[in-house]
């Protein structure tokens, strides 16, 4: 199912908006919407854990709430509740930038008249954090072949281990992926001074509509909730 950006970005701005303080009823209500659109893009062992992963966080987040365990139960209570809260908004965040390609970010960009000053960083950003994804996991296979795992004996004696193999080298990569990225945009032409044309059609289709109506249900439920 393939939405217009402007629609995956107005569901972005809805989840960021409401879940931070928004009754259970309607977190699990918006957590629906990234698990749906990820089965539709047939990522189903992405969505069964993070389905069991909300409901045991909001599970033990409720039940450790009115209970007084010390500082054991705020050892436990604080990552539910992290996961319980950011949880939706992340995996909903994924799947926008898993999704949407630069040009049809631009292009939607473009057509809400948004300055290329706030158009290019994001759209940078989309195709930065991607890079960096594939980049740690090609470090973890190159560390792998040279025997080297990440969480066994020799690596809990020696912490200092997982930043020589794995932080440094993904630091290294990190500034030459933010070069390349640069010369990449200026190669393409990509200045605040200049306005950028676009091949690629976009426009709103049945799926926006249905998934725009539900992100304003919920809206009203959330106004409803806290009036």
């Amino acid at each position: 199912m393939k939405l217009d950006p402007r629609t995956k970005l107005f569901i972005a701005v809805v989840a960021n908006t409401i879940l931070f303080s928004a009754p259970l009823y309607i977190s699990l209500t918006m957590a629906a919407l990234p698990t749906v659109l990820l089965l539709a893009e047939r990522k189903i062992r992405f969505v069964l854990l993070f389905a069991l992963s909300y409901v045991v966080a909001a599970f033990l987040f409720y039940q450790l709430k009115g209970q007084n365990f010390g500082l054991f139960g705020t050892f436990i209570s604080a990552p539910m509740f992290f996961l319980y809260r950011c949880m939706p908004i992340c995996v909903l965040l994924y799947y926008v930038i898993s999704t949407t390609k630069v040009n049809e970010f631009m292009a939607g960009m473009s057509r809400m008249h948004m300055p290329n000053k706030m158009t290019i960083p994001l759209a940078v950003m989309i195709r930065f954090f991607p890079t960096v994804f594939d980049e740690a996991r090609d470090i973890g296979n190159a560390m792998h072949m040279r025997g080297i795992r990440l969480f066994t004996l020799r690596t809990l004696k020696n912490p200092l281990t997982i930043l020589e193999y794995r932080l440094i080298p993904l630091l290294v990569s990190l500034t030459k992926i933010g070069d390349e990225l640069s010369v990449a945009a200026t190669t393409r032409g990509l200045s605040p001074e200049t306005r950028r044309s676009c091949m690629v059609k976009i426009g709103f289709h049945v799926q926006d509509v249905v998934v725009a109506s539900y992100c304003c249900a919920v809206i009203a439920l959330f106004i409803g909730a806290r009036t």
